[in-house]
């Protein structure tokens, strides 16, 4: 993270300011700390799902700000993990992945998956590597990586039973609104894949590879709710990353047709 950058300064002053007010709501510096951390990576997500719009990713945080209000856990790991899949497909970074990059995702795949007892991470992690092949040239080191995790995957959820539907009231109002915002999503990123965007070395990124990170995105958030016990907390980061970043882009097309 270049803090060089006045928005990458912005979120830093206002995750350590968050995570301070937190400390004092919830009475607990740990706590605050994962609230704050909770804030930047909710920046952080939303940058890799709408990089053309510097800004939308401060509405999306402003939004996981409520998690001060209830808190209970925040599972950090998980959102970095999908913020490095995101970023292995749909190639800001203007670099072709490496061996290491591969690796090291699909290596904290298989950690997150034995962890929690959920092949699930498997599962996406199988998806970001049919993404990755559909969009660019044949690699033997995708295909190897997706091979291992499907493996895994099929071992983990016929042999050790990994992979188990999670049962709840999905007409209770806040899963309702959740499922809903997520079925919206696929609709909004499909506009806002239409954006022209540059990577980081200034060339353009393709309109798929940034679609397929954005629809990744959706359909991880999506399997969560279905197949693990989803904190509250984490549903609130990746519920204002869609809610901030459609808020933003929808007013820049009024302001813009002014």
């Amino acid at each position: 993270m270049d803090f060089n950058y006045r928005t990458n300064q912005l979120i830093a002053i206002l995750s350590i300011v968050v995570a301070a007010i937190g400390w004092i709501l919830i009475g607990d510096i740990s706590s605050g700390l994962y609230v704050g951390g909770g804030v930047f990576l909710t920046w952080s997500l939303s940058r890799e799902l709408d990089p053309r719009h510097a800004y939308s990713a401060f509405l999306a945080a402003a939004f996981a700000i409520l998690n001060v209000f209830y808190y209970e856990t925040i599972q950090l790991l998980v959102i970095f993990w999908i913020i490095l899949l995101m970023r292995i497909v749909n190639n800001i970074t203007g670099k072709n992945q490496t061996f290491f990059d591969l690796f090291s995702v699909l290596g904290l795949s298989i950690y997150l998956s034995f962890n929690n007892e959920n092949s699930l991470y498997l599962l996406v992690y199988v998806l970001a590597m049919i993404m990755i092949l559909a969009a660019r040239k044949k690699s033997k080191k995708v295909l190897l990586a997706g091979l291992i995790s499907l493996g895994l995957f099929i071992i983990e959820t016929f042999f050790m039973g990994y992979l188990t539907f999670n049962r709840r009231d999905y007409l209770n109002p806040i899963n309702v609104f959740s499922l809903s915002v997520l079925g919206l999503s696929f609709v909004l990123f499909w506009f806002l894949s239409k954006e022209k965007v540059e990577d980081d070395k200034g060339h353009p990124v393709k309109r798929y590879e940034l679609l397929a990170g954005q629809f990744l995105y959706s359909v991880t958030i999506l399997l969560l709710f279905l197949f693990s016990p989803l904190a509250i907390n984490n549903l609130i980061i990746y519920l204002s990353v869609v809610v901030g970043v459609a808020i933003y882009f929808i007013g820049y097309k009024l302001i813009k047709r002014e």
